[in-house]
């Protein structure tokens, strides 16, 4: 006959409670009712709670005096609500008080007690509201791990391997402010795409798996520091710390190359990219979900206007055919004068051939007013040799 020798499971461990109370008698009575249902911890004065609350997690709920040498339980009640820390902010805590104190009761309730024991409280009474506060502190801890834990798998986005959109969107800003403290650029591409074949059906669920393989393309084809994420059905964006337009627009033009790879949606899919940049420099006071809508904008113009070219700081009032030049990165006036002042004027440089076209008709304008100017002068001057009054 065999025998079949089983281990015996680990006994769960204890619900801890800590007990703060100056009264060595009080602490002692309320170890001894409940040592066995939980495991106990005592500390003699509210500062002496207030560093066992933040260093000891295991901690589910807190019995607490008000009267204690220190720190009092109300300054104690006060520290705990007010704690930045959500697990400390909303344990339970429970005040020892006496009927005929009904003022400290209502001002401890007023700091946040959870709930309150009379000192002459039976053992089962306390025991029974101990497990309901543990219930209620043990619940919620495990849906605040729930939903981290679900707001981790937020981040990113298992189908392309770029950052969800909304997270992508706290990261670029993250992005800008470090840029205004440093005076550095930002810069994001937007890329929208068109999928064509002889072969390719029409339909969402096509469409959507092909466009889940062109962004798991552009998740393999950009740096570790940089930003990606999928912001509509058929658009990507990209953001990016720029040190220059020209690197911008190389960058911007890579991202073209592989996405439009005859194997990036599929073998035989056609990619067609349309691409909009938006950079920080143009307007120092844009967020970073701005940044993004102005350069989805700008792609949209892009693929409207059927254009091959990458558009990038069209100026307020551009015409809607506006196209950008990948050649001169299409600066305008007020974006180099922000440079120039913000002390970046090698940037500009590349782009002065561009920059003179759109002056030229006010260069024109200032010769003509200044010949203008002269020949009235020579006139005058002309009038007072002859004597000739005018």
């Amino acid at each position: 006959m065999s025998s079949l020798v089983s281990e015996a499971k680990p006994a769960a461990p204890k619900p801890r409670i800590l007990i703060a109370d100056d009264s060595r008698i009080v602490r002692a009575s309320l170890t001894q009712n409940i040592r066995d249902r939980f495991d106990i911890r005592e500390v003699t004065d509210g500062e002496a709670a207030w560093q066992a609350i933040l260093l000891d997690s295991a901690i589910r709920v807190v019995i607490t005096d008000l009267a204690m040498p220190r720190v009092d339980g109300f300054e104690l009640l006060a520290r705990v609500r007010s704690s930045r820390v959500q697990r400390i902010r909303e344990l339970p805590i429970i005040v020892i008080t006496s009927p005929d104190e009904a003022a400290e009761r209502e001002r401890a309730k007023a700091a946040g007690a959870t709930d309150f024991l009379d000192r002459s409280a039976s053992t089962a009474e306390l025991t029974a509201r101990l497990e309901v506060l543990v219930r209620l502190s043990t619940t919620r801890e495990a849906l605040q791990q729930s939903q981290a834990a679900l707001e981790s798998a937020r981040t990113v986005d298992p189908d392309t391997e770029l950052l969800a959109l909304a997270f992508f969107d706290k990261q670029v800003e993250k992005l800008v402010s470090f840029a205004r403290r440093n005076l550095t650029d930002v810069a994001v591409i937007c890329v929208r795409v068109e999928l064509s074949a002889p072969g390719l059906q029409q339909t969402e669920a096509e469409l959507e798996q092909r466009a889940k393989l062109v962004g798991r393309a552009l998740a393999a084809s950009i740096r570790l520091e940089d930003l990606g994420t999928r912001s509509d059905r058929l658009e990507f964006c990209v953001a990016t710390q720029s040190n220059g337009l020209s690197g911008v627009l190389r960058f911007a033009a890579r991202l073209r190359k592989v996405l439009e790879n005859v194997e990036a949606a599929g073998p035989g899919v056609e990619v067609w990219t349309c691409i909009g940049v938006a950079t920080l420099s143009e307007e120092l006071r844009r967020s970073g979900e701005e940044l993004r809508l102005l350069a989805s904008k700008r792609a949209q113009q892009a693929q409207v206007n059927r254009t091959r070219r990458i558009i990038l700081g069209a100026p307020e009032g551009a015409p809607a055919d506006f196209e950008g030049r990948p050649d001169d990165g299409s600066m305008d006036i007020q974006l180099a004068l922000a440079l120039i002042r913000a002390g970046r004027a090698p940037e500009v440089v590349p782009h002065l051939p561009r920059l003179l076209e759109q002056i030229t008709p006010l260069l024109k304008l200032v010769r003509q007013q200044r010949e203008l100017q002269t020949s009235a002068a020579e006139e005058e001057s002309h009038g007072n040799v002859q004597g000739v009054p005018r």
